[in-house]
């Protein structure tokens, strides 16, 4: 389970639903970088379920973090782990890997394991998701060497998690079952919950509701019990989704709200930055645009304080979407072109459509020259903004050009 550090001070759940967030402008951006697209292996093309365009989601999937016995190691191991866990505490998730590399190069074999999960679970909140995958695949071969059961199933999972974000539901899927029958026999229930938490979001992805929200309550009845809070705000959070596609809406938000709320309590911040977003999520649903546009904000936020790559690329997708249906063309092309940088260097398909279309639905209202003005006060360069018009025409192919509004 992921550290995330405390949440901001401050914060009234009893205005909850009231909440105001003011988020400073983005900056301009080297959309230059779009034209830099990171070559995506075949298998981790996007091949999710969901055809839902108006909406980027953010599932939250957990990393499994794995300790060992690096808190009995001898001094020169330990003392730079422990700054490394109290750098990722604090989410200064570079400073927290150049602890652990200093640990690891004075580690034993056995103890090579575990620090090599923690740096790829820095790596992954950085939205460096193949350095990541690198660091997990890197140790399942060790952990069976060394007879580290609980090892090789947090790597399992990790790799898991990172298929489901390429959109490789079937290969995560067989990942994340390997690693939770291996905790089932270990006995390690967290990682039980967090495998059954991140499998119910694929079969979310798959379209199997009963199925997920099935996976979901049995992890948050595993959770409770032990005392893994984390894994409660995940499964609350997580349930609070399946009830949202189900159409569900009042009691998604009354989950999503205990979720927020639990997550503020304990000083998980992963948590409650993702779980605000499902809010917003809801209110949007609703038809509540200023409300759902509030929340998103405020996840935006939440993502950013924390690094979390992933989560402010769709945060800033949703609110560019919202301010697209509310007429403010000019701020919803800066998030959108920013959500599609982001996307691009990280290498992850989803979301990249939501964002086109917010682009080409400006395009509707506004005229393909206003359109191009627009890309470049958002910072992008002419072959950046090329780039992007190429996209939408592409995407216009499969989708007819509404008339223009006048």
């Amino acid at each position: 389970m992921t550290h995330m550090g405390t949440t901001a001070q401050g914060f009234d759940p009893a205005a909850l639903l009231v909440i105001v967030i003011i988020v400073g402008a983005g900056a301009a951006l080297g959309i230059a970088a779009l034209r830099r697209r990171p070559k995506v292996p075949r298998w981790m093309k996007l091949r999710r379920a969901s055809k839902r365009l108006d909406v980027i989601r953010r599932d939250l999937d957990r990393m499994a973090e794995h300790i060992g016995e690096l808190r009995n190691s001898e001094l020169a191991v330990r003392q730079p782990f422990e700054l490394g866990l109290a750098e990722m505490t604090a989410c200064h998730w570079d400073k927290a890997i150049e602890h652990f590399h200093e640990a690891w190069a004075r580690a034993g074999r056995s103890q090579l394991v575990p620090l090599t999960i923690q740096i790829g679970v820095c790596h992954y909140m950085q939205g460096s998701l193949f350095d990541a995958l690198k660091e997990f695949r890197g140790t399942i071969d060790l952990a069976e060497r060394e007879g580290d059961k609980q090892g090789r199933a947090a790597a399992l999972a990790n790799i898991g998690v990172i298929h489901h974000e390429y959109g490789e539901l079937g290969s995560a899927l067989t990942l994340l079952n390997e690693a939770l029958a291996i905790s089932r026999e270990s006995g390690n229930q967290r990682v039980v919950a967090l495998c059954l938490g991140n499998i119910g979001n694929i079969q979310r992805d798959k379209g199997l509701l009963d199925d997920a929200l099935k996976s979901h309550e049995d992890a948050l009845a595993i959770s409770r019990p032990i005392g893994d809070e984390r894994g409660v705000v995940s499964a609350l959070g997580n349930t609070a989704s399946v009830r949202r596609d189900k159409g569900e809406l009042d009691k998604a938000l009354e989950l999503y709200a205990e979720a927020v709320e639990t997550a503020r309590k304990i000083g998980d911040n992963f948590g409650y930055a993702v779980e605000l977003g499902g809010i917003g999520g809801v209110y949007r649903d609703k038809g509540d645009l200023d409300r759902a546009l509030k929340f998103h904000e405020d996840s935006l936020a939440g993502a950013r304080r924390i690094g979390f790559r992933l989560g402010e690329a769709a945060e800033l997708g949703n609110v560019g979407l919202i301010l697209e249906k509310k007429g403010a063309h000019g701020q919803a092309i800066a998030n959108l072109v920013e959500t599609l940088t982001i996307l691009m260097l990280i290498g992850v398909s989803h979301g990249q459509n939501q964002a086109v279309l917010g682009l080409s639905r400006c395009d509707d209202s506004l005229g393909r020259e206003r359109l191009q003005e627009l890309l470049k006060q958002a910072g992008a360069s002419d072959e950046g903004a090329a780039d992007l018009l190429d996209r939408v025409d592409q995407l216009r192919l499969r989708r007819p050009r509404p008339r223009r509004r006048n």
